[in-house]
């Protein structure tokens, strides 16, 4: 038995030469991807007087510690098309098996692409005539061919997205923006592709995006202003209590802001809260994006072990799930940042700098935690007396 991949490093999940039945053992064994979580942050910059930052979580199991994450360059001529890109990958190899797996990417003229798990997904099917594009293989194919939201939705119109044996453990919808800032979410419900602007700016997961938007209005009631409405109602109260009802303390303007890891919560939350803060705090520049990018992605980032796992599935099918990797991009700058798990610490590929016609590749965690050791670099403080000292408060 053989597994490996095709020629050219952009068709990846290729298994072959072997059994139906071990074709589809090594398909069980792959690590499941539920929860991946994406958002747009606008600030001022670009052409259009608009950039976007976008973040993304990926979220997998890991298989038996052998599933391992990095960034690739592909090169045009390897990719065959015209454009070279970079993809974070997942790659999970065992003595038999070895696939590679682009859930994220972006190209040399800043169009990204990134793949959410759906299961509700039903592929189009093939026909005579028509070329076919297995959906797992729609990152690279629209990295390479395409430069804008544009072409891709035509290169997406001229191909059957159609079903392959990966999609009896996993099915995806895109994200699709470009440097303009255009953005679009594609998804195959019932055998046709369904193509929404992405208005909201905000992907996860099962439901369909439609679901996604109606379930909205279900938390209308949260504020991005102090709870006062009720002041007229306040009364004295004995004790020392004092006026009630009156909120204590900060927060109660979220109240019922879901806060659990599934995508219907995930969804509301990034909505929310980055339209609140965007309200509070418009954006100056890249750098404020990218503080409020990390600050929402850190909001749905799942520690190992706490998404329970179904048991229906089988012992041990079904994993923990955890977010190994994070990604920011700005597709008008043609930057990617990348963190992984044990090291958050943002790393930064220009894409402006890098030479896209070589093949190569990053670890995701380099095996630290990314903290610097700032013992022996503080300033002395000259002239301090001691009502200068911080004094504690009790």
């Amino acid at each position: 038995l053989f597994f490996g991949l095709e020629k050219q490093g952009a068709l990846f999940f290729r298994i072959y030469s072997c059994s139906k039945a071990m074709r589809s053992l090594a398909l069980a064994l792959l690590p499941l991807a539920w929860a991946c979580s994406y958002v747009e942050i606008p600030y001022p910059a670009g052409e259009n007087g608009t950039s976007y930052m976008i973040g993304r979580t990926m979220e997998f199991s890991n298989l038996a510690g052998l599933t391992k994450h990095h960034v690739e360059v592909v090169p045009a001529y390897l990719a065959g098309g015209k454009h070279g890109y970079v993809a974070p990958v997942t790659t999970l190899g065992l003595s038999a098996l070895h696939v590679k797996v682009p859930g994220e990417g972006m190209n040399d003229v800043g169009l990204t692409v990134s793949a959410l798990m759906f299961m509700e997904s039903v592929y189009e099917e093939r026909q005579d005539g028509v070329p076919a594009v297995k959906f797992e293989d729609v990152i690279p194919q629209l990295l390479t061919h395409c430069d804008t939201v544009a072409s891709a939705l035509a290169f997406l119109a001229s191909v059957r997205v159609v079903r392959s044996l990966l999609s009896m453990e996993a099915r995806f919808h895109w994200a699709i923006a470009d440097a303009s800032g255009h953005s679009v979410v594609v998804e195959y419900l019932q055998g046709q592709r369904k193509v929404s602007q992405n208005t909201p700016r905000v992907l996860t997961n099962d439901p369909n995006l439609e679901w996604h938007w109606r379930n909205l209005n279900t938390y209308s009631n949260l504020s991005p202003y102090y709870p006062s409405q009720n002041s007229f109602l306040e009364v004295e109260t004995d004790h020392n209590v004092g006026r009630v009802p009156h909120p204590v303390g900060h927060g109660w303007n979220l109240h019922g802001l879901p806060g659990d890891s599934s995508a219907v919560s995930r969804f509301v939350r990034l909505f929310y809260l980055r339209g609140y803060a965007l309200h509070t705090a418009p954006m100056k520049d890249e750098s404020d994006a990218t503080v409020l990018g990390t600050a929402l992605l850190n909001n749905v980032f799942i520690p190992y072990g706490v998404a329970a796992t179904d048991p229906a599935m089988g012992p041990g099918i079904d994993r923990p799930e955890y977010t190994p990797y994070a990604i920011l991009k700005s597709p008008a700058e043609r930057k990617m940042l990348i963190r992984g798990y044990r090291n958050t610490q943002w790393r930064l590929i220009d894409m402006s700098k890098l030479d896209l016609t070589q093949a190569q590749a990053w670890p995701i965690e380099d095996g630290s935690l990314g903290i610097a050791d700032i013992t022996t670099e503080g300033s002395v403080m000259t002239g301090v007396g001691s009502d200068d000292v911080a004094i504690a408060v009790v």
